[in-house]
């Protein structure tokens, strides 16, 4: 038998070594793989759609549009909006406003998002036909510019996903978990997948992944671990985030060595009712009563209630036991708002919350102070101290209201059936998370992007541009520009700026946000 010559047998251990010859890299599956179905996944899909790129989207959730289904409005600054109500806003303002309201926030994440919010964001969605409504006044902005599209954000979400199903680049994988990052030779190049329905795993390439989880709120054990050195931990503490927020981006990418930066800047919200509904009893619905006044277990008011949202949360954070009472009248009943609850109806129907027992009421002060567990005379003195002072028209225990700064929603308790709430700590959105450069490329623990892995929106606490204290709009608009730059950055594409083409509704199409 001739032996072959050892060049030959050299070349072949060579090429197996290499890994050329006998391990071909994998044909991709796509251009980009976004893992999440979000509002910054959405954007950035559809933004490197626009620069002609192919995309699949993994989601482990059967529908699209994460948590912002369920959420509100947005942050923009000098938008036609504003302009034909003559609110006076520029970036400037803008940047003061945030920097002053969340103390430690990123200073040019800040300053890049308020010079960008209205061509990249507001003009951005409006091409996809989104149509602004209205701009709600807020404590951390000076100018109005808390905008909505004609109500909550599934009127965002819902174009999006429009225009998302008739781009023939993008492939959606509905109820499938990421449920690893292929990494090679230092690079990510793809996600490991696991059908959630079959169990059936397969791998996905591509030379460019963007991380969309959202955040990590609705793991309370997460939450636990990263919270902050200067209150402590509430009991109970609820869950008040999306189901699918469990921090999975933040594991898959610390699996490849990704730092994370702030993790604990949490918005925890302290307006949490438990939800009766929730079998594993660790969910909270978020309630809110204008005309109720707040009441500690010693059964005595301790703030201004129509204070700004940082400082009542962080007071109540700090009350041991970090819960406290909405107490209300009938007349106050009106007011009373309960959301992630669309079964209670709108004004919600109380009956569930009180034979469940999270609803006290009684004919009088005394009688309901023994329903809810408060002292009756310190609630009894509360609440006559309470009335004269709105018989007086000035708070001066508090503050709410005063001679000339009147309080509308400030009303006597007289008419009864009186009730007692009691609300309690409820986890909502992250603001620190993956540490990402200005392309929002994922940095390792030196601070180096990882070659192939990029981030946006909620996963990357918003860049930061929250600082400690989480604004109104400041979530959903940087999740929509983050989702952009990521979009831009993987295809090395200057698509920011374009006008996108509206798709128009199905002739005989609804759309319910239940």
């Amino acid at each position: 038998m001739k032996r072959a010559p050892i060049s030959l047998v050299a070349g072949f251990v060579a090429c197996i070594v290499l890994g050329g010859c006998m391990r071909p890299e994998p044909k991709p599956d796509a251009d980009v793989i976004v893992i999440g179905t979000g509002i910054a996944g959405l954007s950035a899909a559809l933004e490197a759609s626009a620069a002609g790129r192919t995309v699949l989207l993994i989601d482990a959730n059967s529908v699209g549009g994460g948590h912002a289904v369920k959420a509100g409005g947005f942050a923009l600054v000098g938008t036609p909006l504003q302009e034909r109500k003559g609110y006076r806003d520029s970036p400037e303002i803008a940047a003061r406003d945030l920097l002053a309201w969340g103390e430690d926030a990123d200073a040019e994440w800040v300053r890049r998002y308020v010079t960008a919010s209205r061509t990249d964001v507001h003009d951005w969605l409006t091409g996809f036909g989104v149509r602004w409504g209205f701009i709600l006044d807020t404590p951390e902005h000076s100018v109005p510019r808390f905008h909505f599209a004609n109500g909550a954000a599934l009127n965002v979400v819902v174009p999006m996903m429009r225009a998302a199903f008739a781009d023939p680049n993008l492939g959606f994988h509905w109820n499938t978990e990421a449920v690893a990052l292929i990494n090679s030779d230092g690079a990510v190049r793809g996600v490991r997948v696991r059908n959630l329905r079959t169990g059936i795993s397969r791998d996905l390439v591509a030379p460019a992944v963007i991380i969309a989880t959202g955040g990590w709120q609705n793991d309370l054990a997460f939450v636990r671990r990263e919270w902050r050195n200067d209150l402590p931990v509430p009991s109970p503490l609820y869950s008040g985030a999306g189901h699918f927020a469990t921090g999975t981006g933040i594991r898959l990418a610390q699996s490849v060595g990704a730092a994370t930066t702030r993790m604990d800047h949490q918005v925890t919200f302290t307006t949490g009712i438990p939800d009766p509904r929730d079998p594993g009893g660790t969910r909270a619905l978020l309630g809110q009563n204008p005309g109720a006044i707040w009441v500690n277990s010693k059964g005595q008011r301790f703030i201004n209630e129509a204070g700004p949202s940082k400082l009542a949360d962080r007071t109540v954070l700090g009350l041991t036991p970090a819960t406290h009472w909405l107490v209300f009248d009938a007349d106050g009943l009106r007011t009373l708002r309960i959301r992630d609850a669309v079964w209670l109806g709108n004004p919600p129907g109380i009956k569930p919350l009180m034979q469940a027992g999270l609803i006290r009421q009684a004919d009088s002060i005394p009688e309901l102070a023994i329903a809810a567990g408060l002292p009756a005379t310190a609630l009894e003195q509360t609440v006559q101290r309470w009335n004269a002072a709105v018989l007086a028209g000035e708070d001066t225990d508090f503050a709410r209201f005063a001679h000339g700064r009147p309080d509308p929603t400030a009303r006597a308790l007289r008419r009864p059936p009186f009730y007692a709430l009691q609300l309690f700590p409820m986890t909502r959105k992250s603001m620190g998370g993956l540490a990402i450069d200005a392309n929002t490329g994922v940095l390792d623990q030196a601070g180096r992007p990882i070659p192939g892995l990029f981030a946006a929106g909620e996963v990357t606490g918003v860049a930061g541009i929250n600082g400690s204290y989480g604004g109104e709009g400041t979530f959903l608009g940087p999740s929509v520009y983050l989702g952009r730059l990521a979009g831009r950055a993987v295809t090395g594409g200057e698509t920011i700026g374009r006008t996108p083409q509206a798709v128009p509704p199905p002739a005989k199409a609804t759309v319910s946000a239940d």
